[in-house]
């Protein structure tokens, strides 16, 4: 798979832009990746997963797609994973991670 650098540069200020003010004491750590015209966002969610936290991760998604062309898709994955269990990213690029002892 080929890397645009670009975009990922692109896509990780946008997210990072995104994330101000949107992040929870739930969501353990948001990871992108983008490969041609796709966008990914991955977020991993301590607890059950709420209403809110869809409607959050909707917010954000939706701020991340308009910095780009409209030839871009955008998908997200919302995962549980409670602490303590690690997260193990098998794509992408971490862009939060929360503090966990």
């Amino acid at each position: 798979m080929e890397i645009n650098y670009e975009h990922l540069k692109r896509l990780k200020l946008s997210i990072q832009s995104a994330l101000l003010g949107a992040i929870t004491e739930n969501i353990r750590n948001v990871a992108v990746d983008i490969s041609k015209n796709k966008i990914m966002l991955y977020f991993y969610i301590d607890g059950k997963i709420s209403d809110d936290d869809k409607e959050n991760i909707s917010i954000i998604e939706t701020e991340v797609i308009a910095d780009f062309e409209d030839d871009f898709d955008i998908e997200s994955i919302i995962k549980r994973v409670d602490f303590p269990v690690p997260i193990v990213l098998n794509r992408g690029y971490s862009v939060f991670q929360r503090k966990e002892r």
